[in-house]
This record gives C-alpha cells, sequence and structure tokens, in this order.
C-alpha cells in the first residue's frame, strides 16, 4: 500500500506560556524534563521576530501566521460570534467576561473566571440585569458560555485592549482599555460594577464565602477586514478563536483530537488544508497547518508553578516531542511560537547540529522566563 503523501510544508504550533514567563523559576533549574525541554530548544534555529512584527501572546501569533490585518484590537469578539454561528454584520462585538476585582489601596488585582465557578443560573440572572438595564443604550449582552459574554453595540468600538489572560493576577489601573471610546467604556464599566456589586447572585456568594463577580473584562474589540493571503491553512484547536477565523478565511478547521496519533493520522490522510482546486494545481499551494495548545496560558499567572510544571510534561510528552519526530521524519517545517516574542524552527537535521549546543550556554533563563523580566 502506498504511503499517502503529505502536501503541508509547514506546521506551526502556537504554545502560549510553554516558556512561561512564570513568578518562580529557581526551583526548575535541577528538573530533568525541564533540562530535556532546553537541550531540545537548543537545537532548533532560534529566529526573533522582524521589527515589523509582534509575537507576544497568542493573538499576535496567530495574526502573523495568517496575515490578519489587526488595525487596532485583535478581532476575538468577532471570531468568537462567528465560530458559534451568532455574528451580525451589522453589529460590533467586543468580550465582556466575567471577573472578580480584588480591590486594594490604591489599585484593584483581577481575577478571571476560571477561578469562580460561575453557575448556568448566576450567569444567566447577571445577564438579564444587564441586558435590563443597557438596553437603552443598544448594548446586549450575549452569554457564549458561563465564563464568556460578550457585548453588542449597534455603535463602532474604537479601543485597544489588553488579553483577559495577560491580566489575570495584574493591577488593572495599567492596562484599562485606551482608545478614542475609552471614556464612554469606562464609564460604562462603572455602572455595570455597581449594579453587580449590589446584585442578589453576589449578596448569595458573600454569604457562602465565594468570590463574587464583580466586574467585566473588555478586550478584544476589533473588527474584521478583507484578508486574502498567499497560502491555505487547516486550522486546529480547540478555542472559537480559531475556528472562527477558519471560517472567515475560508479554511479548513479541525477540533482538536484526544491523542496526537489521531492528529498526525489527519495530516496524513483527509486533513490537509488545500480546499479547492484540482489535484495538480493543489500541489503547488503552499499549505500550513495551525495546532494551538492552549493550556499552559493561564497557569503561568499562578505564584505556584508546580501545575505548569505538571501540565508542561503532558504537553511536551504527549504532543511536543512526537510531533517534532513526525516532523523530521516527514521533512515538514516545524514552527513552535511560546508567545514571548521568539520563535524556534526544527527541522530533520537538528540532531546533526551537535554544535549549538555547544555554543550556547543553554541556560535555564535563557529559554524560561521570569515575571522579574518584564513588567507585571
Amino acid at each position: 500500500m502506498q504511503k499517502p503523501k503529505l502536501r503541508q510544508s509547514e506546521l506551526h504550533l502556537v504554545i502560549p506560556g510553554i516558556c512561561g514567563p512564570l513568578s518562580d523559576v529557581r526551583s526548575l533549574e535541577s528538573n530533568r524534563e525541564i533540562s530535556r525541554w532546553i537541550k531540545t530548544l537548543a537545537r532548533a534555529q532560534t529566529l526573533k521576530p522582524s521589527p515589523s512584527e509582534t509575537l507576544n501572546n497568542a493573538n499576535d501569533v496567530i495574526s502573523a501566521i495568517t496575515g490578519l490585518d489587526v488595525e487596532q484590537d485583535f478581532p476575538a469578539a468577532v471570531l468568537t460570534m462567528m465560530a458559534n454561528d451568532a455574528y451580525d454584520e451589522s453589529l460590533r462585538y467586543m468580550h465582556a467576561d466575567p471577573v472578580h476585582m480584588r480591590a486594594e489601596l490604591d489599585h484593584a488585582i483581577l481575577t478571571s473566571a476560571d477561578d469562580l465557578a460561575i453557575s448556568k443560573d448566576e450567569s444567566e440572572a447577571l445577564l438579564y440585569s444587564l441586558n435590563k438595564h443597557f438596553e437603552a443604550d443598544g448594548l446586549a449582552f450575549i452569554s457564549i458560555d458561563e465564563d464568556r459574554w460578550v457585548i453588542s453595540s449597534r455603535d463602532k468600538i474604537s479601543l485597544s485592549t489588553t488579553p483577559l489572560v495577560d491580566s489575570v493576577g495584574r493591577n488593572v489601573n495599567f492596562i484599562l482599555p485606551e482608545g478614542e471610546g475609552s471614556g464612554y467604556w469606562r464609564q460604562v464599566l462603572t455602572e455595570i460594577q455597581m449594579l453587580m456589586h449590589s446584585h442578589e447572585v453576589n449578596l448569595d456568594r458573600e454569604r457562602r464565602g465565594q468570590l463574587t463577580i464583580n466586574s467585566v473584562w473588555f478586550h478584544g474589540s476589533g473588527e474584521l477586514t478583507e484578508n486574502q493571503g498567499d497560502a491555505a491553512f487547516m486550522c486546529c484547536s480547540n478555542q472559537d478563536i480559531l475556528k472562527g477565523l477558519s471560517k472567515h478565511l475560508s479554511c479548513k478547521y479541525l477540533d482538536r483530537p484526544d491523542t496526537v496519533d489521531d492528529y498526525m493520522k489527519s495530516l496524513l490522510t483527509g486533513g490537509n488544508a488545500v480546499s479547492a482546486g484540482s489535484e495538480k494545481n493543489a500541489e503547488r499551494v503552499k499549505t500550513s497547518n495551525i495546532l494551538h495548545l492552549a493550556e499552559l496560558e493561564s497557569l503561568v499567572n499562578y505564584s505556584d508553578v508546580e501545575p505548569w510544571l505538571k501540565q508542561l510534561n503532558e504537553t511536551l510528552n504527549n504532543w511536543v516531542y512526537p510531533l517534532i519526530s513526525f516532523s523530521n521524519k516527514n521533512n515538514i517545517n516545524l514552527i513552535i511560537y511560546p508567545c514571548n516574542s521568539r520563535r524556534y524552527h526544527f527541522s530533520k537535521y537538528d540532531p546533526l547540529k551537535f554544535w549549538r549546543n555547544r555554543l550556547k550556554k543553554n541556560s535555564l533563563d535563557q529559554y524560561v522566563g521570569s515575571y522579574t523580566t518584564i513588567t507585571r
């Protein structure tokens, strides 16, 4: 039986958090799995972004790979609505995810819904009150699920925002939305906080000793523009942003399989990115696969590195190492994006480039960042 021919020329692994930044890296210096990971990265070719590129988070990376034109803010909310078949071209969208704001002396610290265990009844009750209050303003709150809300507006939303995952644990005074419409939306946020503060849902949560759902976080307010790239893509993820982007780009989308073996099988069989044209023409189309592994992204926000380390081991052994081996065997250009401004290119010749290990220090700090190196 003839072996299936791979048309994919590139495999992009978008893995935010796989190289930190973490609150503490000193405890990892003698960790065996970390040492193996550093040696693996040392064999790859390390490329920093060009002056026109920004690769600091998953949104940046996805935009750079696909050529998505982002004018001011990443269109996360629009893509989420498209993924859920709820997009209305006449409206503008922005994420308004439920969060807890912990008040300090002169600032507030954000806690995401991941730590709030919001029930369906709580979400519905809060959204009902918000929609009733803001109906006259032409604003509507939409539930994607209990943890993810979107706000729609008949008017253009002109903001520059910070993604929720990059906001957890930070002083929100420095990362509130900015831009032409920031004054109006900060006023809306104040009204939301006042309404939620006295809501029966939060009074009940206080009585039970739970953190209140006392605010929302605005992010992902961008709009989509016409976007035509030269490459065809096949996106694989378990999140809505890539699903919605695939619809926007008319590319194939694959819900992330349970195992790497199933994913590799999809690459070898019908899961290629070529979606139109004859087989002859398809051979000449540059195709790229994007695999998004998001489990580590939120774990970098915790002061305890153990949850991150446990998930790192699973991600490396269950996905990354098998895919590096698979790509080497099938002569695929594999690029890993840690979403920390760097990218690592792997090829089948990497094991032969033993001198790279000798030329590099291969220190922990060189590959796994800590919060001491960024403004937090």
